[in-house]
């Protein structure tokens, strides 16, 4: 069984004061982990971007290599992003919904079929064939 994770998941599995931190972890390094190339630029933004977090951008960046050493990332082909882009009127996406569908996408085109997120109900309407679990 391959596990997608989101970024959400990622940032968690950074922030050890955080209460989803032990689940998010155990993810992280539970082996069978999959995230997208994406993803690790938005766990950075959030990381580095987020005042609350107080995380300096070395830090930030520092942390998501960790994250890509462990995790198998995967990327989607130009193609691949026309695709889901051509598709996403007709499929409901709108908005800032492309990028979880741009996630399901890359979690099915690496065979996962899990994908564990904070955002469930984001996931739910991009990909209704897949298991969406939050942490």
């Amino acid at each position: 069984m391959k596990r997608f994770l989101d970024s959400s998941v990622l940032v968690e599995s950074c922030l050890s004061a955080s209460p989803n931190y032990a689940a998010a972890d155990a993810l992280v390094n539970g082996g069978h982990a999959t995230t997208s190339a994406h993803a690790l630029a938005e766990a950075y933004a959030t990381l580095s971007g987020d005042a609350r977090l107080r995380i300096a951008p070395a830090d930030a960046a520092a942390m998501v290599e960790d994250l890509a050493d462990r995790l198998d990332v995967q990327s989607m082909s130009a193609a691949e992003y026309r695709k889901m882009i051509r598709s996403a009127p007709t499929k409901g996406v709108r908005g800032g919904g492309i990028y979880d569908a741009l996630h399901a996408q890359t979690a099915r085109l690496s065979h996962c079929t899990e994908i564990h997120t904070l955002n469930v109900g984001h996931f739910r309407h991009v990909a209704p064939d897949m298991t969406v679990l939050g942490l």
